[in-house]
């Protein structure tokens, strides 16, 4: 379980390098590079919430790499076709209107010399649509969750939620197991850190922005100066274990093709450092797998006790015989739950 709530909307720094100041240039400064950008235009699926959405992510701690700019803009640096790029996803006012996914600043474009790379749009669609969990059909998931007395009135609260998503595995796998077994703040605040030393850095309008660290440069430190970021001795190990599959492709998306969940699960696990609860959290956000719940969850657990009006908190086994209801979903399911709080994990 993870919240952010009480932290910044953002993690930028001024390019003197104070970080979560604020862009006040705003979109000012354009270059020709920003003229050149790469677009893609996708259409959000009904139905889809942009204000709901974006609160998940905001109080997420998968937010650490993200700026918000306004209500519909959020910004971040992501690694596309093997370059880092700044891109903004621009949600639209008018419904009938696609949420437009733009790279800001390419750091292949820096210099005398740019380096001729081939487009993006279609990694671009690609990204958004996992991201955003756009292939998710919410009318098929609110059949079978709000047909449940017991999640229909969430349905209707959340009406338009989609889980946000990691662009990859690998990342996913990172966040989950920085959250292990610590407070909210330190998780945070370790995460900040490992980003300012590791992260890719684009400056744009007159602010820098600070990417998630690639598994290149993750596995090239030391687990001495992993501890010095933060991390235990043993959350060093297991982070370098990640890094180490993520780098040999072990955590490609297509290793996971038509595994089912359970193998999933197992096959995660198989990584040193990953239990259940994190290899579950990992999928849901990884891989976006739409029936994984994982039952362990502190939050999740406190949430059903609230919403059962239960005297005692359910045990792992009867967490799990209560998601049967929701079968096909249950990744949804978890998110509402969750959302009862406050929180998104």
């Amino acid at each position: 379980m993870s919240s952010d709530g009480g932290l910044r909307d953002r993690w930028v720094c001024r390019a003197t390098g104070a970080a979560g100041s604020t862009d006040k240039s705003r979109d000012g400064g354009r270059d020709a590079n920003d003229r050149q950008r790469a677009t893609a235009t996708l259409g959000l699926p009904t139905p889809f919430s942009v204000a709901r959405t974006l609160a998940f992510l905001r109080h997420s701690s998968l937010r650490t790499p993200y700026h918000f700019v306004d209500a519909r803009r959020v910004r971040r640096v992501v690694r596309l076709e093997g370059r880092a790029l700044l891109v903004e996803f621009a949600f639209p006012i008018r419904r009938t209107a696609g949420i437009r996914v733009s790279v800001l600043r390419d750091a292949a474009a820096r210099g005398r010399h740019p380096i001729e790379r081939p487009p993006v749009a279609p990694a671009l669609r690609r990204l958004a649509a996992v991201v955003w969990s756009l292939e998710d059909d919410l009318r098929c998931c609110y059949r079978i969750l709000g047909a449940d007395p017991l999640l229909a009135p969430l349905v209707r609260r959340c009406r338009g939620l989609h889980n946000v998503r990691t662009p990859d595995l690998y990342e996913a796998l990172v966040i989950a197991i920085l959250n292990q077994q610590i407070s909210v703040a330190a998780a945070e605040s370790v995460r900040r850190r490992l980003l300012a030393a590791l992260g890719d850095r684009l400056a744009y309008a007159g602010t820098t922005y600070i990417g998630f660290p690639s598994p290149r440069r993750l596995r090239a430190m030391s687990p001495r100066a992993l501890q010095v970021l933060g991390l235990s001795r043993q959350k060093a190990r297991y982070m370098l274990e990640v890094a180490d599959r993520a780098a040999a492709g072990l955590l490609e998306p297509a290793r996971f093709d038509g595994v089912a969940d359970e193998d999933a699960v197992a096959k995660l696990m198989e990584v040193p450092g990953v239990g259940r609860w994190t290899a579950e959290i990992a999928l849901m956000r990884g891989l976006g797998r739409r029936d994984i719940f994982p039952a362990g969850d502190l939050g999740l657990i406190v949430a059903a006790q609230r919403v059962l009006g239960c005297a005692r908190r359910p045990r792992e086994d009867e967490m799990r015989a209560l998601a049967e209801r929701w079968k096909g979903w249950r990744t949804y399911g978890a998110l509402y739950l969750w959302r009862t709080l406050g929180i998104a994990a």
